[in-house]
């Protein structure tokens, strides 16, 4: 048992199919069975039941599969932290949601990072920025959910190995065009935007939770997108729309023509969240990131007074 055969084991288990992971590991379909005979004659139980469903994890199989996306996680952080050659390039990986200030701050930290860092940079959703750093070696994740659920996510974050820090709490606010009717008014409710077309994100929901745990409310009518700037670009190009927002930069608003109203009925806190696994330890870069993303909250709650 190797290393390699870990990895195997895991894109199995995400796919639940001998051919679909194969593909991902761009090996044959027999070469890939053989693999898994081997690993599990090596443990000595099945790791798979093979059902009409795919390939389940069994007990000892789900036990095994959480030690070895422990050790995975581990091994490449070591490898990329001791195994560098001449020429590679570091790279930092962070995973977040659709939001313009922690999108400033990280275009204000990499004018500032070391020029041999490689960024990537992925807005998601809560599931998935879990996901991404538990099992796909993304250093940094930060999760949104709204705070009457934080029960919930504390104890998933527990219950994979990752430590948590509270980054900012705030309300929604309603974005609008600065020539919407109800951006005359100092402080907005839902009956101000009954006629107004709600401009969403569609894949913030969370399996075992309400769409309320992470979704801002919604109206009647709705167009649900996956992509931040297109929200921004829509609410300003449609004379009665708006979307529910974390607080955004004046620059970012002032380029789109957009302001900003809270709602009386919106009273749900949301908060996010940083998470990291366990076993790393916070990089220079790591802390620098930080440091922009706090100075752009700190900003930003001194435009808001």
């Amino acid at each position: 048992m190797n290393i390699q055969h870990l990895r195997y084991a895991i894109e199995v288990e995400k796919t639940r199919s001998i051919t679909e992971a194969a593909e991902n590991l761009y090996m044959s379909q027999p070469n890939l069975s053989r693999a898994i005979r081997e690993l599990e004659g090596a443990l000595g139980i099945a790791v798979f039941d093979r059902t009409p469903k795919g390939l389940v994890p069994t007990a000892q199989g789900e036990e095994f599969l959480h030690y070895a996306r422990s050790i995975l996680s581990q091994f490449d952080e070591m490898t990329a932290r001791y195994c560098k050659k001449s020429g590679d390039r570091r790279v930092l990986r962070l995973s977040v949601p659709r939001a313009s200030y922690i999108a400033l701050a990280f275009t204000r930290f990499a004018q500032l990072a070391d020029p041999d860092l490689t960024l990537d940079y992925k807005e998601t959703n809560a599931l998935r920025s879990i996901r991404n750093v538990t099992e796909d070696g993304y250093d940094l994740g930060i999760v949104r959910y709204q705070a009457d659920y934080e029960k919930y996510f504390l104890n998933t974050f527990r219950d994979k190995g990752l430590q948590s820090r509270e980054l900012c709490s705030f309300r929604y606010l309603a974005m609008l065009r600065v020539d919407h009717p109800a951006a005359r008014k100092p402080m907005l409710t839902m009956a101000d935007l009954e006629d107004s077309v709600a401009i969403g994100q569609g894949d913030v929901y969370v399996p075992s939770l309400p769409q309320s745990a992470c979704a801002a409310p919604g109206g009647s009518r709705s167009i649900q997108l996956y992509e931040r700037t297109s929200q921004f670009e829509l609410v300003a190009s449609l004379p009665r729309a708006y979307a529910w927002v974390s607080p955004v930069p004046a620059e970012m608003l002032r380029r789109f023509h957009l302001t900003l109203k809270p709602c009386q009925d919106n009273v749900a806190r949301h908060k996010d969240v940083l998470i990291y696994r366990r076993q790393h330890t916070l990089s220079p870069m790591d802390e620098l990131f930080l440091e922009e993303l706090a100075r752009v909250w700190a900003e930003l709650a001194a435009e808001a007074r």
